[in-house]
């Protein structure tokens, strides 16, 4: 199926997205689109019931090296008094410092925002490409910048040229939806894009992909030859992105409706409970 120029691309998604009342609602329980009358969760949402170890690893590393250096640091402090604290004071001490800290999630909110970052200046550089209407240029940290030199680098290897750009993507049929990074001419052939800029490319990123392959076919807009992940660096020392094709459809959105089932059930477990708490303890407790 051809592409729909983006001018019939934004009249059908941009502009009935508004009027029929589409909108993305992020909840305490997760991330959902309203389309019409129908809730959807979306893609991102759904996958994130697949255990992720290395980032688990990455955590637990990232707490133990918070532990060992507030450790120090109030053993520096404390080190000159005249009689030792007691054990229950020092904990009590080391678990304030802890709890001020929380290293790993400030480390996940600094790479969240570098990703938010170069995922804005992207988009605003291929809008400009495609002469549509945009403001002026966001500023972003030099991490970001890195992200989106490397991603210049990479357009420029394949002749990139953009069709549609962040747009929101639903499947009627499945019950799922999302916002897809972009769907562009890579090599000349009409491709769906997912930008990651983490440390590498995890499998869930190709399950994304072919979930918003599957809804743009059925939303009649585009039928995608090819999906590819592309990751970009964030740091001068991994200087090179890097590309991964995405299998064919009809191979991994099996995998990805099995996802959805599970997470179907983990999310009414999970509804389950937080019913038990208000229930227990008022709404507030959910």
């Amino acid at each position: 199926m051809k592409p729909k120029t983006p001018a019939q691309f934004a009249q059908a998604v941009g502009t009935s997205v508004e009027r029929t009342r589409t909108k993305q609602l992020n909840t305490p329980s997760g991330r959902f689109y309203q389309v019409d009358d129908e809730t959807y969760p979306s893609v991102t949402h759904i996958l994130s019931c697949i255990g992720k170890p290395a980032l688990i690893n990455w955590a637990a590393n990232t707490e133990r090296t918070l532990v060992s250096e507030a450790s120090a640091d109030l053993y520096e402090d404390l080190v000159r008094l005249p009689t030792p604290l007691p054990r229950t004071t020092y904990l009590t001490t080391l678990q304030t410092r802890l709890t001020k800290a929380k290293a790993h999630q400030k480390e996940l909110a600094k790479a969240g925002e570098i990703g938010s970052q170069a995922h804005g200046l992207i988009e605003w550089k291929l809008r400009a490409q495609l002469s549509q209407t945009i403001g002026p240029e966001p500023r972003v940290n030099d991490a970001a910048t890195w992200a989106v030199m490397a991603f210049e680098d990479w357009a420029k290897s394949v002749s990139l040229k953009p069709l549609f750009i962040e747009q929101m993507v639903y499947s009627r049929t499945h019950g799922f939806a999302g916002t897809m990074d972009l769907l562009a001419e890579v090599n000349g052939v009409v491709t769906l894009v997912d930008f990651k800029t983490g440390k590498a490319i995890y499998d869930e990123a190709l399950l994304q992909n072919v979930a918003y392959q599957v809804a743009m076919i059925e939303m009649g807009h585009a039928a995608p030859a090819a999906g590819l992940i592309v990751r970009l660096p964030k740091i001068d020392t991994d200087p090179e992105f890097e590309t991964k094709a995405v299998p064919p459809v009809d191979t991994l959105f099996p995998i990805f409706l099995a996802v959805k089932k599970l997470w179907q059930w983990t999310y009414a477990n999970d509804q389950a409970w937080r019913d038990r708490q208000a229930a227990k303890n008022g709404p507030e407790a959910a």
